[in-house]
Parts: structure tokens; sequence; C-alpha cells
């Protein structure tokens, strides 16, 4: 058979084996989105995204709030985890919410006998939650379908009014804050993974450490009734290992293409015909990879489980190769160029930044290898 006949055959046999790739990408993004809804079921069951809005002066009579605070300075610590179920996992956090902060002119002439302090956050995602201090009085916190406030009367709010609270929530997703003080100081700060800020004002000072973070905002209001806008700090579980393994399935195409050069160069330079049919099982092999890699990535951390599925696709086809061509320097070489394509498959996932620049050189470096080795082969 001819060369060029045979690279026609190859190349159909890269387009059958594609499709065994397609058939574990949708196995990958169908146990991803099972993922997805399990995770959502646990994160509801634990407790959804929690917003904290307030505390606010309102007129009973009044849906709209009368006198928003002065000063409003909130410290937050949080502890994130992880919850599993089977092979599946959320994340999800605890948090201790301490609020003080100030009211001033609180007699406005819209204000009627009837006025509560309230506090917009749901009642179900608080574990607890102390009573409510006005100038050094306890006053306890009365809790009716979705708000917390506190009844309170004119002697209360007389003259400057200090006040403070605090309670655990636990939700998940996110954690939101309204600054709605003229002056906010907010610190957000304890144990995530992947935290991440948003909502429109950016921390004026962050750090982020490996388990560890800390941001404070700083926020002051030109006009008292201007409350738009959230703090909002995210925490996610990062990119899971079904992205991971559909990123590899990238470099799938390239792998068996480089794999088949490699394998047919062989060929060429040892004089020994290889069968179509020990083609397609070595490129079966470099599909079931991905299939070991799905498999154990369910179970262990995704670089362990990279490392096993390589060693093992490796070994298979170096050993394949040193029986059949009957050369252990054969398939010790082809075991050589595995190693080499799926250790810079790996690196390749795991620089975002520089991927491109690295993909670019290798393909640089497997192209003018094999252009050198058409040079021998031709003398």
């Amino acid at each position: 058979m001819s060369y060029g006949k045979k690279l026609l055959l190859l190349g159909l046999q890269c387009g059958a084996l594609m499709i065994g790739a397609l058939a574990i990408w949708i196995m990958v993004f169908s146990r991803e989105e099972t993922n997805r809804k399990v995770s959502r079921e646990i994160s509801d069951e634990w407790g959804g995204e929690v917003n904290i809005f307030g505390p606010l002066i309102y007129d009973e009579t009044d849906s709209i709030p009368n006198v928003y605070p002065e000063s409003l300075n909130c410290h937050i610590g949080v502890e994130s985890k992880s919850l599993h179920r089977n092979i599946y996992e959320a994340e999800v956090y605890s948090a201790h919410v301490n609020i003080s902060g100030s009211f001033s002119n609180v007699h406005a002439p819209s204000l009627s006998d009837s006025v509560i302090i309230k506090l917009d956050t749901e009642p179900e995602q608080i574990l607890m939650i102390s009573s409510l201090k006005l100038n050094g009085k306890d006053i306890a916190w009365k809790v009716t379908e979705g708000a917390i406030y506190a009844p309170v009367t004119a002697e209360d709010l007389s003259g400057n009014v200090v006040f403070s609270t605090e309670f655990d929530v636990r939700g998940s997703s996110s954690l939101s804050v309204k600054p709605i003080g003229k002056r906010s100081s907010i610190t957000v700060e304890g144990s995530a993974r992947n935290p991440s800020f948003g909502g429109g004002l950016l921390p004026a000072d962050r750090m982020v450490s490996d388990n560890e973070f800390s941001a404070h905002w700083l926020k002051t209001l030109s006009n008292p009734d201007d409350v738009s806008g959230w703090i909002i700090v995210k925490f996610l579980v990062g990119v899971s290992s079904y992205q991971k393994v559909s990123r590899s399935m990238k470099y799938a195409f390239l792998i068996i293409l480089l794999t088949f050069t490699s394998v047919l160069f062989t060929e060429i330079i040892t004089k020994q015909t290889i069968p179509l049919t020990n083609y397609f099982l070595i490129g079966a092999a470099l599909i079931l990879f991905y299939s070991l890699l799905l498999s154990f990535s369910e179970h262990m951390s995704f670089g362990l489980s990279y490392f096993i599925s390589a060693f093992m696709t490796v070994a298979l086809i170096t050993g394949y190769m040193w029986r059949m061509l009957r050369s252990a320097k054969v398939g010790l070489c082809m075991g050589a160029i595995l190693t080499g394509l799926y250790g810079s498959c790996f690196i390749l996932l795991s620089l975002a930044t520089y991927a491109l620049l690295l993909g670019s050189m290798i393909l640089f470096v497997a192209l003018a290898a094999m252009m050198y080795g058409s040079l021998h082969i031709r003398h």
C-alpha cells in the first residue's frame, strides 16, 4: 500500500476516533450537569445567597425606610467548606455578622408613634441573633414571615442613637451587604478556597492567600437616599474536574495526529509494515485515556488522576510497540514521545496565561522534528 493511500486511511481513522472522543465528551457534559443539579440541591438545603440590608428605621404604616444610618460598621467572619453527596460537592459557608453604627436626626416629622427598626435578611438563614442594643438598652428582635424587626419607642430614639447587633447566618454561592450608611465601613474575612469580589464596588484593601482572605470596603454617600448597589463576595468551587477533563479533550486530535505521525515515521525508518488495525488500536488507547481520566477524577484530585491515566496509556502503547516490532528501543522511544505529549498537555491545562504561547512552541518543535526526520528518511 502506498503511503499516500495509507495517509488517507489514517485520516479517516482519526475521524472515527474523534467520534469516540465526542461520545466521551457527551458523557463528561452529562455528569457535569448532574453535578450542578446535586450541588444546587445541597446548597438549597444548606441555605442560598445571603443578603444583609439594614438595620433601618421604618414607620410601621410605611414600607419605605424613613431613616438611614448615619454610620454603618459591618464585620463578617466567614468559614466556608465543601459538602459532599456521593461523588458530588457544593461550596457552602457559615458567617458571624457584627453590625454597629448610629442614627441621627431620627425625629423626622413623617414618623408616627409606631416605629420599628428592621433588618432585611431572610430569617430562615439566621441561626442565632442577639438582641438589638440601642444606646445600651437591649431590645429583642421579632421574626415574621420574611422579616426581622424590633419595635421601638420615641424614648428609644431620642437624640443620637448608637446601635449594635450580631447574628450567625449560613448560605452558599454569595454573601451580599448593602452599604446604607452615609459612611459605611464593611469588612469580610475568613477562609474560602476561591473568593471573588463584585457588586460594582471593589474593596479598598484586599488579601487573598491559599485558603484565607480579607477585604475591606469604604463608601460615603453624598445623597442619603442613594443606596444603590451591593457589596458582593462570591464563594466558588473553582474549576471542577469535569471542566478540566473537557479542556484536556481539546487536545485529543492533536495527540492522536502526532502519535500516528510518530508511528508512521517509525514504520518508514524500521521498514516494518504496521497494519492499519494496529494504528486503530493505538488510537483507541489514546481515546480511552479520557475515559480513565474522567473516572479517576471523580474520586481523587485531577493532577493524580491525570498522572495515573497517562501512565497507564503510555505503558500500554510502549509495551504494544515493543512487542509488535520486537524492539525495546522503538517501544521506549514511543513511550518518551507520548510522555512528552501528555506532559505538555498537562502544562497547557495548568497555565492559563501562557497556554497559547506554549502550545505554539510545542507545535513548532514537533513540526521541526518531523521535517528533519523526513530528511533522514530521504537519505
